[in-house]
């Protein structure tokens, strides 16, 4: 399989492996994915999800192009493109966190598929571009809307319209990742990533997730009282009553996700 699924204590492992092809996307790879999701979804003892890529090189270099794109191509031809790619570019695959475990090579669909996750974390190696329009395409994956909202103006522009790529140090800065470590160790970082996330109260992440991702489509004080609804949930749960009392008792909390 070009796309392995791997769960361990809580945290489901998806990864692209195409090491050969620097984990470019086919259009099997594309169907692959986006049946995971609903598997994801479905398991009650997963609790976060790491997309990372096969090898030392790449996590994943984009679409590839002589096979995905020419079945883009006649998608949009018969107007029959819904502008979903790998299941992840129009809406949140799944209300459970993501993590990019970025090994390399994040390019064109690639850096498209971190940029849908929730959290991103680089080797030192790794190297960031939307260079579509070099071949007369555009990101139009998520890549131009995500990136332009997600770092300053000014180098989202150079980026997309120069095709100018940038180093994991440059990405750090600018907020495009959220941390750095040396090369082989993006894997073992996002596990302990997904491990603190593991232990945290489910229902309170999970809405957290919602508000962050959905409250920024919003106007501030739209997403501020949808924050607030969120907020009287969680108040309400059996899951706030454990912390409370997990915190006073000085022991760990056993929550339910209710």
């Amino acid at each position: 399989m070009s796309i392995q699924l791997e769960i361990h204590d809580g945290v489901a492992c998806v990864t692209l492996n195409r090491p050969e092809a620097m984990n470019a996307m086919t259009q099997q790879m594309d169907a692959q994915l986006r049946a995971i999701w609903p598997e994801v979804n479905a398991r009650s003892d997963v609790h976060a999800v790491i997309l990372t890529g096969a090898g030392a090189k790449a996590f994943c270099s984009g679409a590839d192009i002589g096979t995905l794109l020419p079945y883009l191509q006649e998608r949009a031809r018969s107007e029959d493109d819904g502008g979903d790619f790998a299941g992840m570019s129009r809406e949140p695959p799944t209300h459970k966190p993501i993590i990019a475990a970025i090994n390399g090579i994040c390019v064109a669909g690639g850096l498209e598929l971190a940029l849908a996750c929730d959290l991103r974390i680089a080797e030192e190696h790794s190297v960031f571009a939307l260079p579509e329009v070099r071949w007369g395409v555009i990101a139009g994956a998520g890549g131009i809307t995500r990136l332009s909202r997600l770092i300053p103006d000014a180098v989202a522009m150079d980026m997309l319209l120069t095709a100018q790529s940038i180093d994991a140090a440059r990405a750090l800065q600018v907020g495009l990742v959220s941390e750095l470590v040396p090369a082989g160790k993006a894997l073992e970082r996002a596990m302990a990533k997904a491990e603190a996330i593991g232990r945290m109260g489910p229902l309170s992440v999970r809405l957290t997730k919602e508000v962050a991702r959905r409250g920024r489509d919003m106007g501030l004080y739209a997403a501020l009282e949808f924050e607030r609804v969120a907020f009287r949930r969680v108040m309400m749960s059996e899951d706030v009553n454990e912390g409370v009392a997990a915190f006073v008792g000085r022991r760990t909390p056993r929550y339910s996700g209710r």
